[in-house]
């Protein structure tokens, strides 16, 4: 039965891909990423004092982000692209300080917290294709994201990274991307960073193009 499976998805996969998966101008695609995590116990830190320590605690965490991508080929190589972006965190926090002096300095505090980010970004990639189902494109990407209840909290960045994509027919595209050239800026702090690195920043992505 597996064996029949297998030559079906290889015969499947052959007829699929008769069809040349070179994108052309005036294409659009779609794509994105959505993930969602649930985690109980979460984290716990130690904070050292003189007079004592804390342990600092995060459970019932919940991480939520979706990020949805339209683009649209404005030649034979070249795409732009937006994508919206919308992240929420929640759980609850706990703080239980213990006095290396007296007990009685001992306390606990604890709070539930919320956090919601929204944001764009424009990507615009540059397609290299080494065969018809194979290619590479460098992605440059702005994006800007924000707290939606303080506005003013929020990043800026830009970055270049490099893929490979994979067309198993001429409607699916399958990207791997690697490491990135990244530029941040603090909206509130006005603090910027730059980051280069190979070792970061893995990402597949499925595209729809039509």
């Amino acid at each position: 039965m597996k064996q029949k499976v297998l030559a079906l998805l290889i015969l499947f996969m052959a007829i699929t891909g008769i069809a040349l998966a070179q994108p052309t101008k005036g294409q659009f695609y779609t794509g994105g990423s959505l993930s969602y995590s649930y985690d109980t116990y979460g984290s716990k830190t130690t904070y050292n004092y003189t007079n004592g320590y804390t342990d600092y605690y995060l459970t019932k965490v919940t991480a939520f982000s979706i990020s949805p991508e339209f683009g649209y080929f404005i030649s034979n190589k070249l795409s732009v692209s937006i994508q919206p972006t919308y992240q929420h965190n929640s759980g609850t926090e706990s703080s239980y300080f213990y006095s290396y002096v007296t007990s009685a300095d001992n306390n606990v505090s604890s709070d539930t917290y919320k956090t919601n980010v929204a944001g764009v970004g424009i990507n615009l990639r540059y397609y290299l294709m080494l065969s018809d189902k194979f290619g590479f494109f460098p992605q440059l990407g702005v994006s800007t994201l924000n707290n939606t209840t303080y506005f003013k909290y929020g990043t800026f960045n830009v970055g270049v990274s490099p893929n490979f994509v994979f067309f198993p027919s001429h409607k699916i595209g399958i990207n791997f991307g690697f490491g990135n050239i990244a530029y941040s800026l603090d909206y509130a702090t006005k603090n910027h960073s730059i980051n280069a690195a190979l070792n970061n920043n893995i990402t597949f992505g499925l595209n729809y193009f039509w």
